[in-house]
């Protein structure tokens, strides 16, 4: 024969997803969240890596060119420096120039007519002077007309003396003084 229950049996209603599937989807979808957080992560790094290494080229190119402007800049300097000592060598040139020149036209305005000057040594601010005159009176002369020159001091007849040349007496002198200068 055969049975039939009409009581009412619960029934357990059917489970769409289990636990166990709620839990891997949901740690699927978590997974790819983190996926595409670490890959937006990464693109945003990459961005900045390469924007800094940008920066970084274009400071090593300032640095570079700095580098160069320093190194002009002291090109420029140790020029500056020849064109001073230059400068300066040029000026004490002419300073000195005008002492010499000064010597020479205060000894020649000084020369009397029938006076020679053989040798005119200079040391230091002492000029020595030799020459030939035809008479001794030439010879002082020339002496007196030194001592008014206000260039020279301290004029001194160091030696004087009498020699024949060709039939004709001729004096020898030396003398010395110093020159101030101006």
């Amino acid at each position: 024969m055969i049975k039939i229950n009409l009581l009412l049996v619960k029934k357990k209603p059917p489970k769409k997803v289990i636990d166990l599937q709620q839990q891997v989807i949901l740690a699927f979808l978590i997974l790819v969240i983190v996926l595409m957080g670490m890959g937006y992560y990464w693109m945003k790094q990459s961005e900045r890596i390469a924007r800094l290494e940008g920066e970084k080229a274009a400071a090593e190119k300032r640095i570079a060119d700095q580098d160069n402007l320093l190194k002009e800049v002291k090109n420029v300097e140790e020029e500056r420096k020849k064109v001073a000592e230059k400068i300066e060598i040029i000026e004490k040139l002419k300073k000195n120039q005008a002492g010499p020149v000064q010597l020479l036209d205060a000894v020649s305005t000084a020369l009397p007519k029938g006076v020679n000057v053989g040798a005119l040594l200079e040391s230091g601010n002492k000029v020595n002077i030799e020459g030939e005159a035809f008479n001794n009176d030439e010879v002082v002369r020339f002496i007196d007309n030194l001592k008014a020159s206000p260039l020279l001091t301290d004029v001194m007849l160091l030696e004087t003396s009498e020699t024949k040349r060709e039939g004709i007496d001729i004096y020898k002198y030396k003398l010395q003084f110093v020159y101030k200068g101006q």
